[in-house]
C-alpha cells in the first residue's frame, strides 16, 4: 500500500526533465526559488540545485 507513495525528492538527479524545465522557465519569468518550489512540490535546496546546473541561478548578495 505505501508503494504509492511519492516522498520528497533530495536530489536533482531524481528530477524528470520535463520539471526541471519548469523549474526554469518559472524562475526566469521572476518568481522567487520558494515560490517555484511549491509550484513543483520540490525542497527549495533542490530547486535551487536544478537552478545551478541549468547555470541559471543567480545568487543574491
Amino acid at each position: 500500500m505505501l508503494e504509492s507513495v511519492q516522498y520528497a525528492t533530495d536530489s536533482p538527479s531524481e528530477v524528470s526533465e520535463d520539471k526541471k524545465r519548469i523549474v526554469r522557465n518559472l524562475y526566469l519569468s521572476n518568481i522567487a526559488e520558494e515560490f517555484v518550489a511549491m509550484q513543483v512540490d520540490l525542497e527549495i535546496p533542490v530547486v535551487i540545485s536544478i537552478l545551478k546546473e541549468l547555470d541559471v541561478y543567480i545568487e543574491e548578495k
